[in-house]
């Protein structure tokens, strides 16, 4: 995109956040999902994969959409066994 291309101005948000990570995979086929974690907020990834041992990826850019009606949940309808247990693992 950006080929033979001079003076390129970058937005200040592009290289806000970097993330390295390294795993040891079994062979398999993967998906990597790239996440804002924030409902309906669309973001602009950079994703780079590198591999010891030679790999072949696939770009798949459709566009999805979901849409979901809300639940309205009430504190009677939460169990209490669940309460309990996301206590246990999200801490008091």
């Amino acid at each position: 995109k950006f080929s033979g291309q001079t003076n390129i101005h970058l937005s200040k948000n592009f290289f806000l956040t970097e993330l390295v990570y390294r795993f040891k995979l079994p062979a398999g086929e993967y998906i990597i999902v790239p996440s804002t974690f924030e409902p309906d907020k669309n973001g602009d990834f950079c994703l780079r994969v590198f591999s010891e041992k030679n790999a072949n990826s696939t770009v798949i850019d459709d566009e999805i959409e979901g849409n979901f009606d809300e639940t309205e949940i009430s504190e009677d309808d939460i169990e209490p066994s669940f309460k309990k247990l996301f206590g246990q693992l999200a801490g008091n």
